[in-house]
């Protein structure tokens, strides 16, 4: 069943940059060893929690907040429909 979502997602949405990450694995992994799903989001942020403290401990030593290096560059002042009028 994963590897035929893998496939499917693969193709409808790699030509979009969007491929299956760390998570949808390890899912899969949680589920053989008997986590429950309701488990799943806890343990996904667990794993996480060195990380996030680690760029925590960054941000104060240095006084710095990190963001992203990426630059918007679509469109701007684009107005605003509602999802009921939206054609595409």
């Amino acid at each position: 069943m994963a590897e035929t979502i893998e496939r499917e997602s693969l193709t409808l949405l790699a030509h979009k940059g969007v491929y299956p990450n760390v998570d949808f694995y390890s899912g899969i992994v949680y589920q053989k060893m008997g986590i429950e799903t309701d488990f799943f989001t806890p343990v996904f942020a667990m794993a996480r929690v060195a990380g996030w403290l680690a760029h925590w401990v960054e941000q104060i030593q240095d006084n710095h907040i990190f963001r992203p290096t990426e630059i918007y560059e679509g469109a701007h002042g684009r107005e605003y429909v509602p999802l009921d009028q939206r054609t595409s």
